[in-house]
């Protein structure tokens, strides 16, 4: 069985894995709608709508644009998750399963948000000219040259610079900069995440991206709560390393 949360109720089980629950909590949309449906248990689709414009200014003001975008992108991936149920004859969206552990990862999802605007805030320009530098952070023997070096052949505008170890990772940080760190989870001596409570101490706004073959809720929970910028799971395909490409792009430019 794959590992979920249950609400606290246990009435209802949302089989969110680790890179679901990024996906579903990542788009500010979606994130309003929750915790609007959360406080208020329904609502119609015009107020979410007039809530979305309201207080996310990523969306703009164009109503008949974001009640598209919700009526067609939104509400379906939450519908399919479970966690609100859509009537569209009355146009009127109805919450399940938003409080206890599903409450708790909204939380964790606002802090994210707040670090990943001030990440973009911070970065004052960075990747305005074309150029992003990551430094990948790997242990596994020739791993971080080979991601390494098909990111930079597949991406024209990306560079990237490996180190084997978290202590090889913060000596290389003390003598270059870069636009965002991305690190394995599982490491000797020093893990993933404890490596960004020790970037953090320096540095709380550089994106820092966690890939890994190890998946659980568990190890999504806490990369969020210490201040991850995003989560990608390796796999033995290319199309991983495209995936973990459009994450830097995306944390560095905010496009």
């Amino acid at each position: 069985m794959k590992d979920g949360v249950t609400d606290s109720s246990g009435q209802g089980r949302v089989d969110l894995p680790s890179d679901g629950l990024f996906d579903v909590l990542s788009a500010s949309v979606r994130r309003t709608v929750l915790f609007h449906l959360r406080q208020h248990r329904a609502a119609t689709v015009d107020e979410l709508v007039d809530v979305i414009v309201e207080i996310d200014d990523s969306t703009g003001s164009n109503h008949d644009d974001v009640n598209a975008s919700l009526f067609h992108n939104h509400l379906p991936k939450l519908v399919d998750k479970g966690l609100v149920t859509f009537d569209p004859e009355r146009r009127i969206v109805e919450s399940r399963n938003l409080h206890g552990e599903i409450g708790e990862w909204l939380d964790l999802a606002v802090r994210h948000q707040i670090r990943f605007e001030s990440a973009l805030e911070t970065a004052d320009g960075a990747g305005e000219n074309g150029d992003i530098r990551v430094l990948l952070v790997d242990d596994e023997p020739g791993l971080p040259e080979a991601i390494g070096s098909y990111i930079e052949r597949e991406n024209d505008e990306i560079t990237v610079a490996t180190a084997t170890s978290a202590l090889e990772a913060v000596t290389t940080l003390e003598d270059e900069t870069f636009d965002c760190i991305v690190s394995d989870y599982q490491m000797p001596a020093i893990s993933g995440l404890d490596f960004l409570k020790v970037v953090r101490e320096q540095d709380d706004a550089i994106p820092f991206i966690v890939f890994t073959a190890k998946g659980s809720e568990t190890v999504a929970s806490q990369a969020i709560t210490t201040g991850v910028t995003d989560y990608v799971q390796k796999g033995p395909t290319s199309d991983r390393y495209d995936e973990l490409a459009d994450r830097i792009r995306k944390v560095v430019t905010g496009e």
